[in-house]
């Protein structure tokens, strides 16, 4: 085996989606919180549409960057949401956000480069960036100070070698969306140095807050960062595989070798589906509203019980939650409970005593995940379990 990729680490994630789905299957009730895919059905329009094409006989190869089209209503989706101006042949289409993110920092970091990734993180970004033979810089934040990101942190883990910052807004795992604040302090940070910023937008649209911050659409960063997004999270279009990246010329005709020479193209159908997604308007809000409800009852009931904290999350479907115990709880909840959620190592060091659960379930799962949690909760704090139901 490659060097390189015998110390990379699994999906954390990935590996507890296989585990509960493979309990299920041996009939075991569990309820899973570990994944990171919304329930909800594909809006019919975007499905008729690639059945349409499929019909038609449209599943050639799309050689190049992604369908002229659909690269151009990304282009407006860009402007019109983000204020992150590029134009349609800076965009590339990927197979994913994920491989969009692997295809920037490939390109843009040399062997030994370090990167820097404020945590607690995504699982898959330190790994990305082994891949690409960097090293990654995990800067600790804190939750007391509600995981903002500052300058004075970040120069603390900055050096000669420093060539990129990954940020994920809103977060994986916390839910923190960036706010004008953080982007001066990013700004005060990079602006005298050759680093570029690569932004992973995937949950854009699930917000609670209002519109994000897309740190491309400010002047002092413009052509600095790349941005990540995707038709996963927001377009409930997980298993369709489709994502793109947009930035300044110097980055993306890097990574448009590098995509020649590996994808060569995503499928044409997929692509012609998803120029009628970013017209789904009704659909996101409706999904949208329905986060929202979710998001309000879980949180709420998580940091009703002892034990428990859970920061309200602004963007995003998960709850970052902050155990008062320090003990292998992911496991004893999968094993006492029938609840899997990601344990907060897998995000970073130092969160032993967190775990990720995922409110992209049904309000049913989502009620049922509560009582066994609360059940088990009992158990440790030896108090009755009438008490807090």
């Amino acid at each position: 085996m490659n060097d390189v990729i015998r110390q990379i680490n699994s999906s954390a994630s990935m590996d507890l989606i296989a585990k509960a789905k493979a309990l299920k299957e041996a009939g075991a009730n569990i309820i899973s919180l570990a994944g990171g895919e919304p329930d909800f059905d594909t809006p019919k329009a975007i499905k008729d549409k690639a059945i349409e094409e499929i019909l038609k006989g449209n599943i050639h190869y799309a050689v190049g960057k992604g369908l002229p089209k659909l690269r151009e209503k990304i282009a407006q989706k860009l402007m019109l949401d983000n204020r992150v101006n590029v134009s349609s042949e800076n965009i590339i289409v990927t197979p994913g956000a994920k491989m969009a993110i692997y295809l920037a920092v490939r390109s843009c970091i040399n062997a030994g480069d370090e990167v820097l990734i404020p945590t607690p993180s995504w699982v898959s970004y330190t790994e990305i960036v082994k891949m690409s033979l960097g090293i990654p810089i995990e800067v600790p934040l804190s939750y007391e100070d509600g995981y903002t990101i500052r300058a004075s942190v970040l120069e603390q883990y900055i050096s000669e070698k420093t060539r990129m910052i990954i940020l994920c807004s809103p977060n994986n795992p916390t839910g923190r969306v960036i706010n004008e604040e953080e982007i001066q302090e990013l700004i005060r940070v990079v602006k005298n140095r050759d680093i570029v910023i690569l932004s992973d937008e995937v949950y854009e649209k699930i917000n609670y807050i209002g519109k994000g911050i897309s740190p491309g659409s400010y002047d002092e960063l413009a052509d600095k960062t790349i941005t990540i997004n995707g038709f996963s999270k927001a377009y409930a279009m997980t298993g369709w595989r489709l994502g793109y990246l947009a930035g300044p010329s110097k980055y993306i005709d890097a990574v448009d070798k590098l995509y020649a020479h590996t994808i060569t193209g995503t499928s044409p159908f997929i692509q012609e589906a998803a120029t009628v997604a970013l017209e789904c308007h009704d659909d996101v809000i409706n999904m949208q509203k329905e986060y929202l409800r979710r998001k309000e009852y879980f949180i709420k009931s998580l940091n009703a019980l002892d034990g428990i904290e859970v920061i309200e999350p602004e963007g995003g479907f998960y709850a970052w939650c902050r155990f008062s115990f320090k003990q292998d709880i992911a496991g004893e909840l999968l094993e006492k409970a029938s609840v899997i959620g990601v344990p907060g190592r897998a995000y970073g060091t130092g969160f032993d005593n967190y775990i990720r659960f995922s409110f992209a379930n049904s309000m049913d799962e989502l009620i049922e995940a509560v009582r066994r949690i609360k059940k088990y909760i009992c158990e440790v704090n030896n108090s009755r379990y009438s008490d807090v139901i």
